[in-house]
């Protein structure tokens, strides 16, 4: 349960330390798993729209289309009044559902997520579940967007389906992340005053941001979630399809078995007992009221929630053990 890494600054380096550091390969590398990822499919949910129809889907937004002659039994709110008055006779709007459908990931990249007991940090296990549904959405023809958040900062990324937008998703969950890992790591630390973002904050932001009828894939520990984020995330999840991806360390789930281990941030050692029960039990108990709080959150709000451990393979990840899925 060790890792280490030296202070030089990881844009300057020609390798990088497996599981830790990040690279921009390691990114492009998820478009072969496009084919294990099936995007869900959109919730039925009842939403009025013009005319008296009745939509299955989340309130998909609409695009006009054309303008006809009005006709007995149409909405008077869809009336064209600019063609009306150019035309002399009254004409109807006529709307399509919007053949794409936006793709949203809020990524999680503060300090907790710089974590991993043996194979990756769950940072980066969420980073390469983020390229994953990013190629895959693309792959549908859909556009993707992002927000990239930690303690001192958020970028935002509205939804596109540009190879230009991609790369520079990419390219900033690269530079954050290893940013953040070199911030941690060495005596660079982020001031306290430098530290005002919360995951409260990011989800204020997205319902801004996050057009109905999205769907919106969320990757954390959660472990900055609080009733605030959660109203936040209930709110969204109104008008998108929301999927809670909660990225864990089997460390953090159980503790190893009875004994002294020594453990290592890369600059500090430190000595963990494992053997009082009652920590064993108090340890566990702490992790599963997390997640019990987001898999109610998840109802409440008819979102899905998954667990994925830094240990799980992307194959494995995309077999996705959900809490709800309907």
């Amino acid at each position: 349960m060790q890792h280490w890494r030296n202070t030089n600054k990881i844009v300057q380096q020609t390798t990088h330390r497996v599981g830790i550091e990040l690279t921009l390969a390691d990114l492009f590398d998820c478009k072969k798993y496009v084919d294990a990822l099936v995007l869900p499919k959109q919730q039925k949910v009842k939403t009025h729209l013009l005319g008296g129809f009745i939509s299955h889907f989340k309130g998909r937004g609409m695009d006009f289309d054309e303008a006809r002659p009005y006709q007995q039994g149409d909405d008077i709110r869809s009336i064209d009044w600019r063609v009306t008055a150019r035309t002399g006779d009254a004409h109807t709007k006529i709307y399509r559902e919007e053949r794409e459908r936006p793709v949203f990931a809020i990524l999680d990249q503060s300090a907790p997520m710089m974590f991993g007991s043996k194979k990756q940090f769950k940072s980066v296990q969420a980073a390469k579940i983020t390229a994953c549904v990013m190629w895959s959405a693309l792959a549908d023809g859909n556009r993707f967007g992002a927000i990239l958040f930690n303690e001192s900062q958020h970028t935002e990324f509205k939804p596109a389906s540009t190879r230009k937008n991609s790369l520079r998703i990419l390219n900033n969950i690269v530079e954050h992340h290893n940013q953040r890992i070199d911030h941690i790591y060495s005596k660079d630390q982020v001031s306290t005053e430098e530290q005002n973002e919360t995951f409260a904050k990011t989800l204020y932001r997205a319902r801004r941001i996050i057009k109905p009828g999205s769907l919106v894939f969320v990757l954390s520990d959660f472990s900055q979630f609080d009733n605030e984020a959660d109203d936040h995330l209930v709110r969204i999840a109104q008008h998108s399809d929301v999927n809670l991806l909660h990225v864990y360390d089997p460390l953090e789930k159980d503790l190893p078995p009875a004994g002294h281990y020594g453990i290592t941030n890369g600059k500090q050692t430190s000595q963990l007992y494992t053997k009082d029960s009652n920590l064993r039990r108090n340890y566990v108990q702490q992790f599963n009221n997390k997640l019990t709080h987001l898999v109610d959150t998840s109802l409440r709000g008819k979102m899905r929630q998954y667990s994925i451990s830094t240990e799980a393979s992307l194959v494995d990840a995309f077999g996705l053990q959900s809490s709800k899925v309907s």
